[in-house]
């Protein structure tokens, strides 16, 4: 792989198309390319079709003639990618594949009669994925399948997810609906007190539908910052609105080390939390104090074994490939302090530069290290696997390091149904909060087979527009459920 910039004379590429602005299935593809600094200048209205062209040569890219529209432009954005890997030197882990789901394809490619083996070359081949993420595509589908024929067999499982969106500090890095608890002190107990008219208004009416809830995912943000008499209420408003016991899953993110207690725990598990992520991103202290979290690598671990000792058997750790300033030496550190506690499951995320992050404006970010992510992921893989845990979602995003990915790993009987399905896309989710977006499942047969239709409700982000708007959002889902 070729990384870094190249000088401005050997990247001057230009991308020529009809029209005002490139079709969207071009425009992801040469995305692919932002990596390395080889983003074509664009020449609109092009009479030639798609084109690209350096020093001079032009080189066009074919129109096929396919029925499938949708086929057509998967055609199209391959030529576009090999034609900008042969530009720049530049060859993309996952090749030409621009999805978020890459473990879906695969279930896809075996549901329609290939072995896995020829679902790996199918990546390979037409795709042009590189061989180890081929393989841990086909790793991580395999492992969900017992989850999808389940969903298959029940359609009526249904997911919750509820947002609180907020944290003790914003992380330079995050781009969720996400805000500093500090600011909205006075008004926490007006936003949970709409939060739970909003789920009362719509869970027994979903419910009365025929919608079965499976899993329940409280996150944001950080559930736990909230104040302990603030969440040992809402655990209580939960514990009374959803059949608690009668649920598969029971996640709650209490990702900042610095938000847990042990009343907190306590309530928890009481409440009938069976997934709980304790999240250090990092184990360097250095780090952790440049991206802006107000705690310690052995804060993180006071939080894990205080977690592990209410009684918790089911606990999950994110951390982040790709860290500004780190090398891998560092990463390599934290997997070696990772290893000692033995978590349940780990999640290994690429750093992804978002738009809404405060990272992209931060000269920090020209810094990244878009060289060494891969061998980050690589060591992360054959940790999970000394501590015995099998990749079982993955998902990738937009301006990640080197193109690269997100995987969790976990022990056997650790999965996690709700991420899984919402991979997928296969299950109904009731969203509540600021920023949630519900999703409306239904599945009909054709002459293609069964299709499935997934219609949309979103939430407001802001918190102040949630507030002014909850009862609204509460409208939408309800109007969705007929």
């Amino acid at each position: 792989m070729r990384y870094g910039r190249m000088n401005e004379e050997e990247s001057k590429i230009y991308m020529g198309f009809p029209g005002d602005e490139p079709p969207f299935y071009a425009y992801e593809a040469v995305q692919i390319f932002g990596d390395c600094g080889a983003f074509p200048e664009f020449v609109p209205h092009s009479r030639d079709g798609i084109w690209l062209s350096k020093n001079g040569k032009r080189i066009c890219v074919p129109d096929f003639t396919e029925n499938d529209p949708g086929v057509r432009q998967k055609l199209i954005k391959r030529e576009i990618y090999v034609i900008m890997s042969s530009l720049t030197g530049y060859v993309s882990p996952w090749g030409c594949m621009t999805g978020v789901r890459p473990a879906k394809i695969v279930n896809g490619l075996i549901k329609s009669g290939m072995s896995g083996r020829e679902a790996v070359r199918e990546l390979e081949t037409f795709y042009l994925v590189s061989h180890d993420k081929a393989c841990l595509a086909l790793e991580t589908a395999q492992n969900q399948e017992r989850f999808l024929n389940e969903q298959h067999m029940c359609p009526e499982n249904t997911a919750i997810y509820i947002d609180i969106p907020f944290c003790p500090t914003r992380c330079l890095y995050c781009s969720f609906t996400s805000h500093p608890i500090e600011k909205y002190k006075k008004r926490v107990g007006e936003y949970l007190t709409l939060l739970e008219n909003e789920m009362r208004r719509v869970i027994p009416l979903a419910v009365s539908k025929g919608y079965r809830p499976e899993s329940l995912y409280i996150g944001g943000g950080t559930p736990t910052s909230l104040s302990e008499d603030d969440f040992a209420h809402f655990m209580d408003f939960v514990t009374d609105i959803i059949d608690v016991p009668s649920l598969k899953e029971f996640s709650l993110e209490a990702g900042r080390p610095d938000s847990i207690t042990d009343r907190k725990l306590k309530r928890a598990l009481d409440a009938g939390v069976t997934r709980i992520s304790i999240n250090p991103q990092t184990m360097n202290d250095r780090t952790l104090e440049m991206i802006g979290r107000k705690h310690t690598a052995a804060d993180t671990e006071r939080a894990f074994y205080a977690a592990r000792s209410a009684g918790f058997t089911n606990i999950n750790t994110d951390i982040i490939a790709g860290l500004p300033g780190e090398d891998t030496p560092d990463f390599e550190r934290t997997l070696s302090l990772i290893r000692d506690m033995r978590p349940d499951s780990m999640t290994v995320h690429t750093l992804s530069v978002k738009r809404a992050a405060d990272l992209r404006r931060d000269p920090r970010a020209s810094s990244l290290r878009h060289d060494i992510t891969g061998k980050m992921l690589s060591l992360a893989y054959d940790a999970a696997k000394e501590m015995d845990m099998r990749p079982f979602y993955m998902y990738r995003q937009k301006n990640m390091l080197g193109n690269l990915e997100n995987v969790s790993y976990c022990r056997a009987g650790c999965e996690s149904p709700y991420n899984i399905h919402i991979m997928e896309e296969d299950q109904t989710v009731l969203a509540f909060g600021a920023g949630g977006v519900s999703k409306f499942c239904s599945f009909a047969e054709g002459d293609g087979g069964i299709g499935r239709t997934i219609k949309r409700s979103f939430n407001v982000k802001g918190v102040e527009d949630y507030m002014a708007r909850s009862e609204e959002m509460a409208e939408r889902k309800i109007a969705m459920l007929g």
